[in-house]
């Protein structure tokens, strides 16, 4: 990016380490209450309607077929933090830190025209790795969040193989809400950059998935 003509500053967002706690409490709060409307009575699947049962019955089965093991850890998590007597301790907290981070973020972007990052901590893992491991699952998002949680453009790029596994490594761009145009210029010129410096692009040499 200095190559290009870029100049590199580094950038202090205090709010970013509050980002990943701040992120599960809204999303699952979110999906609580989003996927509420799923009760299978107005469209989606149906199951257990063999005239028998309740319409709760037939909802809680619906429910229990139709959502996996994470929507549903999601949907506790979120039910229980909009529940009353937690709904300021949790989701009203979470809120708050959000617009923290977009402070953060509009701070940042009065020194700079566009922030570089990561995109993950780790290079792609495999598929069923950490199934079992919800908090390593959630880990993987640290670097995309703060940018989610503000709303602003945000694009990745490889920028290089680990020389570990020879998996790609992802560059977050990141440009203010509604400046895609600078998002995509600045992402263009970077890949261009990468493609005139391998000769081709980058993933023809990423190993086969």
């Amino acid at each position: 990016m200095r190559g290009l003509g870029a100049e590199i500053v580094e950038l202090d967002c205090p709010s970013f380490d509050l980002a990943l706690s701040a992120y599960y409490l809204i999303a699952p709060s979110e999906a609580s209450s989003n996927l509420a409307r799923f009760d299978a009575m107005r469209y989606g699947l149906r199951v257990g309607d063999d005239g028998t049962k309740s319409a709760e019955e037939v909802t809680a089965l619906t429910r229990e077929a139709g959502f996996g093991d994470e929507v549903k850890r999601r949907i506790i998590l979120g039910t229980y933090a909009l529940s009353s007597g937690y709904y300021d301790a949790y989701y009203g907290s979470a809120q708050k830190v959000r617009t923290l981070i977009t402070q953060d973020f509009e701070k940042a972007f009065e020194k700079v025209d566009v922030i570089v990052s990561p995109t993950t901590p780790t290079t792609a893992f495999p598929i069923g790795e950490r199934a079992d491991d919800p908090m390593a699952m959630y880990l993987a998002d640290l670097c995309t969040i703060p940018t989610n949680l503000a709303g602003n453009a945000a694009m990745s790029l490889p920028c290089g193989l680990a020389p570990e596994d020879g998996m790609p490594v992802g560059l977050q761009i990141i440009a203010p809400a509604m400046k895609d145009d600078r998002l995509y210029k600045v992402g263009a010129a970077v890949e261009a950059a990468f493609v005139e410096k391998w000769g081709h692009p980058l993933l023809e040499e990423a190993p086969s998935l």
